[in-house]
């Protein structure tokens, strides 16, 4: 994967101010993630992994980026902003800025591919106008161009995480989290995400994959330990 720089610091008491960051965190742990501080910065167009085996954090720190769950300890700033000051009406603003492709993929079974798509659109406040002409150019770049009204429940694995990508891109955020993405379509699905990194999104994915990581030419922090 291409990447600009993705500085990582663990157990580190202090942090370089460095030039703008897409996101940082600073000695933080996730609430109910592991126990073990992590610092790490992103610039933008950094591309890096989390690795680490089932239990040592990896969700719940892509959760805490998304600001779906708090930090139970620790700093987060995202696009330069302490997540910790951010007004709950100015929440929503941010989180447009950050797709997220969720391990379980959440896609609506009895929707089709271009309706999943689409309600991501919706909820981000956008006009079926604007962004109609875009789900039908991103389906083509996830290889499903010729499939926009197939239910999502008609998809292999391979598609149905194809769509989830093209779902988590739709509003064009800066930053995307990519909690174990590829199964068992492997590289064809980090390939997109390569893709988009090249493109200058910012990237970060979580996997148990630790060779796959190594092997990418990313960034590279690997989360030790278990929650439990």
């Amino acid at each position: 994967m291409s990447r600009k720089p993705a500085k990582t610091l663990i157990e580190s008491e202090t942090q370089d101010a460095g030039p703008p960051a897409v996101m940082r965190l600073h000695r933080a742990v996730a609430d109910g993630g592991a126990r073990s501080p992590l610092s790490l910065t992103l610039e933008a167009g950094a591309s890096h992994f989390l690795t680490g085996d089932a239990g040592s954090g990896k969700t719940a720190i892509l959760e805490m980026v998304a600001l779906a769950r708090p930090p139970a300890r620790g700093g987060l700033e995202l696009f330069e902003r302490d997540a910790a000051t951010i007004r709950p009406e100015n929440r929503f603003a941010l989180r447009r800025r950050i797709g997220v492709v969720f391990q379980d993929l959440r896609l609506i079974d009895d929707m089709s591919a271009f309706d999943n798509i689409a309600l991501a659109a919706r909820a981000a406040g956008r006009d079926m106008a604007r962004y109609g002409n875009e789900i039908n150019e991103l389906l083509s770049w996830v290889g499903l161009g010729r499939r926009l009204d197939d239910l999502a429940r008609d998809f292999d694995d391979e598609g149905r995480r194809r769509l989830a990508v093209a779902r988590a891109v739709i509003n064009r955020p800066e930053l995307i989290l990519a909690d174990e993405p590829a199964g068992a379509a492997g590289l064809s699905i980090l390939k997109l995400l390569s893709d988009l990194n090249r493109a200058g999104t910012t990237v970060l994915i979580a996997t148990r994959d630790r060779e796959l990581a190594e092997k990418s030419g990313a960034g590279h922090t690997h989360l030790a330990g278990s929650a439990r």
